[in-house]
């Protein structure tokens, strides 16, 4: 006799971009022990060295246009393609369901960020968004603060602001994103991948 009492209902997990044989869109996955990339498509993963001239093109043109990217990466090497796989790493490195390069075209960077203080937050190329809306330097540490589960008096403390600068910075925030409350604000960072 099958037991019909309980149903186990799983809820869709998005895919991810380039996994499926029939997908040519491309999908960067950032190996953070050693910063390298691989790249997804048509349901095969191959090495960052292997990317087609025409999309390690897009990604070096947009590179060699970031001129904050450009300092801080060449002083990590002075190799252009490790260059461009670091930047790469450093613009794409989350594997999501939204490709990175599709139909040609590169997509705008990620939410992913390699550590908290990621040097990719000061280059030009660089956003970290939820929805539309582009967190600005304060706003991020607010979101990060926010995660931490301190309370407001400590989160005024690390800002250097008072608590009521504290109120006005978190309530441009909120109407800026669409919440009202911390833990509504929380769980939209979440989704947005802005932290684990």
């Amino acid at each position: 006799m099958i037991n019909n009492s309980e149903i186990t209902n799983f809820s869709p997990n998005p895919k991810i971009a380039g996994l499926m044989p029939y997908d040519s869109n491309i999908e960067f996955v950032g190996i953070r022990k050693t910063k390298q990339v691989l790249w997804l498509q048509n349901g095969s993963n191959h090495y960052f060295s292997d990317l087609p001239v025409e999309h390690y093109n897009l990604l070096k043109t947009s590179y060699l246009k970031d001129h904050k990217a450009r300092r801080f990466l060449e002083a990590v090497s002075d190799h252009l393609p490790r260059q461009v796989e670091l930047y790469t790493y450093y613009m794409y490195g989350e594997v999501d369901s939204t490709p990175d390069i599709s139909n040609g075209k590169l997509a705008p960077s990620e939410n992913f960020r390699d550590t908290r203080n990621c040097p990719s937050l000061l280059w030009n190329s660089k956003n970290i968004n939820i929805g539309n809306h582009i967190l600005t330097p304060r706003q991020l540490v607010i979101v990060d603060l926010i995660g931490n589960n301190l309370p407001d008096k400590a989160i005024a403390s690390v800002l250097g602001v008072s608590h009521k600068t504290l109120d006005f910075h978190k309530s441009n925030l909120f109407k800026a994103v669409g919440v009202s409350t911390k833990m509504e604000l929380l769980k939209l960072s979440i989704q947005h991948k802005i932290i684990a």
